[in-house]
């Protein structure tokens, strides 16, 4: 391997670190740094009278769902397609395998994606400030929506105090919308999918893949229904989550994806190569 390859790998790989360090410092200021807009609301505000219920997905399992299936279907397919591929490839002095390479492709887009997603969603709600579902539940607001005084007007968030026990959730029940656990569930199974369209392709597995391909997107879809069942997020917020996701996988994986082929053993013959073979034995028989 050349001198100049070995330095182009090196270059690329501080240059992600880099710039996935900054997306990652980028993600703790919208998420700790960043005073979150709150806003008020209306004493007959139905929507916000639902009762606080516990995840159904919660965020743990959210994260390691959404990072631990295509990270293990990027090391098991590019293991499988580029395990044979051999070359002299070395960074460093250091023997990397294809398939090693290979992983990393797809690794490094999807870590893009991921931070992209995460900024877009912590933006979105820092900026908008709508209340959750259950805001009356946990807030307990201290007007008395009973009175005239309070009725059919906007109350502003200087003008009550929450009363509530929950006081670690006061913050949070501020954050409706977008729905975060749907943009993280929508782009990382849809990225999931897209990827497994293209990679698993090794002979009898169509069945297979298109069923993994539907088991990623329901996983999707039941987490983001389940915002709402849960009282979590009104239906628009679940529904812009997802579209943002699904719109991110699309663009990562059509523009931000690069993947190591494999080298071919046959080389396909074109119809204009065979042309010349074909007025060979037409003149053999001719001249019989």
């Amino acid at each position: 391997m050349s001198k100049e390859a070995s330095t182009h790998i090196i270059r690329k790989f501080i240059i992600d670190v880099i710039l996935i360090g900054i997306l990652t410092a980028g993600i703790y200021i919208t998420q700790s740094v960043w005073v979150k807009f709150e806003r008020g609301f209306f004493c007959g505000d139905e929507t916000l009278m639902f009762p606080y219920k516990d995840d159904t997905v919660t965020v743990p399992v959210l994260r390691i769902v959404g990072l631990g299936l295509p990270i293990f279907a990027f090391l098991v397919c590019e293991w499988i397609l580029l395990r044979k591929e051999t070359d002299n490839k070395r960074v460093l002095r250091v023997y990397i395998p294809a398939w090693v390479r290979g992983f990393y492709c797809p690794l490094a887009s999807f870590a893009y994606g991921a931070c992209f997603i995460e900024l877009i969603t912590n933006i979105a709600k820092n900026v908008i400030g709508r209340p959750r579902p259950h805001f009356f539940d946990l807030c307990k607001p201290s007007v008395d929506c009973s009175s005239e005084a309070w009725q059919k007007r906007y109350i502003q968030p200087n003008e009550y105090k929450c009363l509530g026990e929950n006081t670690e959730k006061f913050t949070d029940m501020h954050m409706s919308f977008l729905s975060g656990h749907s943009s993280w569930a929508a782009f990382t199974m849809f990225y999931l999918a897209f990827y497994l369209e293209k990679r698993m392709v090794w002979r009898g597995t169509r069945v297979l893949r298109h069923t993994l391909q539907f088991a990623a997107v329901m996983l999707s879809w039941f987490t983001a229904l389940s915002r709402v069942s849960d009282f979590k997020h009104h239906w628009s917020d679940v529904l812009a989550g997802y579209f943002v996701g699904l719109t991110l996988a699309v663009l990562v994986w059509i523009w931000g994806t690069d993947i190591f082929e494999p080298k071919k053993e046959h080389k396909a013959i074109l119809q204009q190569d065979l042309a010349p073979l074909q007025d060979i034995k037409t003149y053999e028989i001719e001249h019989q």
